[in-house]
């Protein structure tokens, strides 16, 4: 069946009241020209731009379903247009669904009334008459000393104008820079004013609560509530190619992967998809970037253990010296797990030494100096993107009140504010902490869950470890000997087999449990009645990180600093409710913690990948077909319809895209010792994220809400703090998990030429096989030994007593020269890199001293500005029959604006 559609016009077809006709211009755009798609984004007069859309469905539910819900449109329809919103509903036909069944789409423009009264409430900072000459503060200080190979191309996005601005006032509205009443506000200006008012609306009136948008939304009243994109993100076909709209003009620039050497148009990304994704790619950016120091110099520190792993006296002792080579180790597990030679962990020895080498300190130390240092300046680099921005003075006290807030608070138990002296939502202090104390609750019980499946993590490593062992007995009972073509892909792998196993698992968990607290996270922030939206998206950031902090890097933890000491590591003995104990295998630890960070730092970017791109692209294509399918053989689709059959933009989207970049960083910074090529996998990654996530918001997805923002929020003072804790964890990691302080012990103390010649063989220590618990000792003997002749001793790494001393198996001397050696390596790394901050803190400051010129400069012409409104407002004789004017006060908080002027 053919779709049919039929325009109905929400009024007469006249210009708005509140703007007298002749004050309409036609349909334009400053900096590109519309062809094709103008019908799209104008009311049917071609003057009218369509600042958002409504879609909804009739005929397709049940009789009192349908009426209670048209019931809400009415009253919501009708209270927009009393608050100054024109609409015009476009409907066509649902194929497949019946004669009665139709898809409605309601076109929403605001009024200059509305714009005018929602911007002062708003305090937007809109541009005053005096221009500035000057550019602005350049927001990428890196850029400037590139070719302008890598630069954006400014003749298709040119920077916009520079103007003295302020927060708008209906009162001094003589004072602003209001050439044109269609483009004083921007685009991504009016839809954040009509979104704020239609987030204000009352749709039941005899139900307080009944208050929002977002409920309708989430009723399926409205099927879909989007702001429109600026046209089609393709350039036209022709000889010049030239994008004609800013989305286009974006994708040509930023949003293919062909241009993944260029620097990001951040100003024109802010423009168009609002401040706070501005700073989430500037963030992006800035951290891509300082990552290449990072790369090379982990590079170099792999390449010198590459090169000197042949003359490394250690390796070569367990591959090649007859003395050292031949000791019989003892098993890593109970009873299913053989005796061993040194020499079988040749390989595992070869790839341990690739990450634990001499210049691994160095690596650790740079890193910990490399995250204080990208803090530093990325502080520095987000005033500046304040400033630019807009919103460097912005206070806690001009964000609005959340309208949930105003919808889960009666009426009656509203207070005064006594900052901005206006009535507002009042929560008791009790009832804040009643809340808090559930959700600390609720946080400690899925921590507890976290380490609960760590816990089963460490369980199946054991058990695999033992199953491995024993599936490599041979057929034949009687001989109880170890095949060799099986030990060789089971029993030689095993290091590889159980890393790589465990860590696919625990980032199964990882991904599981990280997308059910998600929504018990945003529950509980939803009951803590948080007065702005920061304060909200602030409160639900620490609260999610908390726990997602401990649910991926927990097992990660254990594997660096608990596995293989706790229990102690005597061949034998128990666990935790006297389950066997996880040891570490053949090579040590460190290899098995390398295994477990690539698994889950490039699992989790090929799962976020596929949800985020690969599952997108298939939805949209469907969507499109269900929605625009009889449509496009009739090229009678509009943008509308384009955008609505394009994926939903997730809520809360740049949450879960900065919680993925923090927890990046927290892996290429905290574990990095471990992890020598982490951040040159961020780095890829990460320039694979930029270009991805420009394609997704540009093709992929509706147009968001553009949103405020002074920064990237809670996620800097955590950022903060893992840079602090990442000190820490490099210290801890080369202290007890590498064998970098036993050597420099060995060679300060006890080796007899001042080589680490011995060393092995120092490292290990003597264990008796009558000594095993019961039930623990091995019932495979291994390929060298018959069960009638097994070994009277073996070895095991530690530092502990042998069998024939007064006090078996205690804490040697050794072990505390060690351990006192580990404890002053810690101190002194934390301290060196913490002094080392603080002078470089001291030499960087937080704010440009050319900025802060700019400030006083461009306070200085706001207030100029005024002095010259007054003096002229005094000097304009005023007739008898005409109020004289108010006094216009000098605003204190005047800065730099840069105006977004694309229609």
């Amino acid at each position: 069946m053919k779709s049919q559609k039929r325009d109905v016009e929400a009024g007469d077809g006249k210009a708005p009241e509140s703007l007298p006709l002749n004050d309409f211009k036609p349909r334009k755009s400053i900096k590109y020209g519309f062809t094709g798609d103008e019908e799209s984004l104008f009311f049917r007069d071609g003057r009218r731009r369509i600042d958002f859309v409504l879609v909804y469905e009739t005929g397709t539910k049940t009789k009192a379903l349908e009426y209670k819900r048209a019931e809400k449109r009415v009253n919501l329809e009708r209270a927009m247009k009393k608050e100054g919103i024109d609409i015009e509903t476009s409907v066509q036909g649902i194929p497949g669904e019946g004669p009665e069944a139709q898809l409605c789409y309601a076109k929403l423009h605001a009024k200059w009334d509305l714009l005018i009264r929602y911007a002062d409430i708003m305090k937007l900072r809109m541009p005053l008459k005096k221009e500035v000459e000057e550019e602005a503060y350049p927001e990428d200080e890196i850029s400037r000393y590139c070719p302008p190979f890598f630069r954006v191309d400014k003749s298709v996005l040119p920077p916009s104008p520079h103007f003295v601005s302020t927060g708008f006032s209906k009162s001094k509205m003589a004072l602003f820079n209001i050439l044109d009443r269609d483009s004083f506000f921007s685009p991504s200006q009016r839809i954040r004013i009509i979104w704020e008012c239609m987030s204000r609306i009352q749709f039941v009136e005899s139900n307080p609560s009944g208050v929002g948008i977002q409920k309708l939304l989430a009723d399926d009243t409205y099927l879909a509530g989007f702001p429109l994109h600026d046209g089609p993100y393709e350039a036209p076909k022709g000889e010049t190619k030239k994008p004609t709209n800013l989305r286009a003009a974006l994708y040509d620039q930023w949003g293919q992967f062909s241009k993944f050497y260029k620097f990001q148009p951040i100003e024109h990304i802010k423009n168009y998809f609002g401040g706070k994704m501005g700073f989430y790619f500037a963030w992006m950016e800035f951290y891509t970037i300082m990552l290449i120091p990072a790369v090379i110099v982990g590079a170099v520190c792999l390449l010198y253990g590459m090169i000197t792993m042949k003359n490394d006296i250690p390796v070569q002792e367990v591959c090649t010296h007859p003395d050292v080579k031949d000791t019989i180790m003892c098993p890593i597990c109970d009873r299913r797990c053989p005796y061993w030679r040194l020499e079988d962990s040749c390989m595992q020895s070869k790839s341990t030494y690739l990450i634990d080498n001499p210049a691994t300190i160095f690596f650790a130390t740079f890193m910990a100096l490399w995250s204080a240092v990208f803090l530093i300046l990325w502080k520095r680099k987000q005033t500046i993107l304040s400033w630019n921005f807009d919103t460097y003075y912005a206070t806690e006290q001009e964000e609005q009140v959340r309208p949930e807030l105003e919808a889960q608070i009666k009426p009656d138990h509203w207070k005064v504010n006594p900052i901005t002296q206006m009535k507002e939502p009042y929560v008791s202090p009790w009832r804040r902490i009643l809340q808090a104390m559930l959700s600390g609750t609720v946080v400690f019980f899925m921590v507890l869950l976290v380490l609960a499946a760590t816990f089963g993590t460490i369980v199946y490593r054991t058990m695999v470890n033992v199953a491995i062992y024993a599936s490599s007995q041979s057929a034949d009972a009687e001989s109880a000997q170890l095949n060799d073509d099986e030990e060789k892909f089971a029993v030689k792998y095993s290091t590889y087999i159980v890393g790589f196993t465990a860590a696919l698992l625990n980032l199964i968990v990882i991904l599981i449990l990280n997308s059910i607290y998600y929504r018990i996270a945003k529950w509980l922030t939803e009951k803590e009645y948080l007065r702005t939206q920061s304060e909200y998206e602030d409160s639900l950031t620490i609260k999610y990180y908390i726990f997602e902090f401990v649910n991926t890097y927990c097992s990660v933890f254990y594997v660096a600093f608990f596995k293989g000491r706790v229990p102690p590591p005597l061949p034998g003995s128990r666990g935790v409710f006297h389950l066997p104990a996880d040891r570490c295998d053949k090579g040590g630890c460190l290899i098995e913690l390398t295994i477990q960070l690539v698994v889950l730092f490039l699992g989790s970017n090929l799962v976020n990948y596929v949800t985020e791109m690969i599952i997108p692209s298939i939805t949209r294509a469907l969507r499109t077909r269900k929605i625009l399918g009889p449509r496009l053989r009739d090229k009678r689709e509009h943008r509308w319809e384009h955008d609505h059959a394009a994926q939903p933009y997730p809520a809360m989207g740049l949450f879960l895209e900065n919680s993925r970049m923090v927890t990046q960083f927290g892996f290429i910074t905290m574990f990095v010792a471990a992890f020598p090529l982490a951040p040159a996998f961020a780095l890829i990654s990460n320039i694979l994220e930029i270009r991805l996530d420009g394609y997704k918001y540009l093709t992929l997805y509706r147009r968001p809400v553009p949103t405020w923002a002074k920064g990237i929020g809670a996620w800097g003072k955590i950022l903060e703090n893992v840079a602090r804790f990442s000190i820490i964890t490099n210290a801890f990691i080369i202290s007890f998990s590498s064998d970098f302080v036993p050597k420099l012990v060995y060679l300060a103390a006890y080796s007899m030429d001042s080589t680490l010649n011995g060393y092995t063989k120092w490292s290990l220590s003597e264990f008796s096989r009558l000594d095993f618990p019961f039930g623990t000792e091995p019932v495979i003997p291994g390929r060298d030994w018959s069960p009638d002749q097994l070994p009277e001793t073996c070895w095991y790494r530690e530092f502990r007593t042998g069998p024939a001393r007064p006090r078996p198996y205690n804490l040697n001397m050794t072990f505390w020269h060690v351990f006192a050696a580990r404890v002053i390596l810690v101190l002194v790394f934390e301290h060196f890199v913490m002094v080392m901050s603080k002078i470089i803190t001291f030499f960087v400051p937080g704010i440009p001293a050319t900025l802060k010129a700019k400030v006083l400069r461009e306070n200085f012409l706001a207030k100029e500005t005024f002095y010259e409104a007054e003096t002229s407002r005094l000097q304009t004789p005023t007739s008898p029959g005409t109020k004289r004017a108010q006094n216009l006060p000098m605003s204190p908080i005047i800065n730099l604006a840069r105006p977004e002027v694309y229609a």
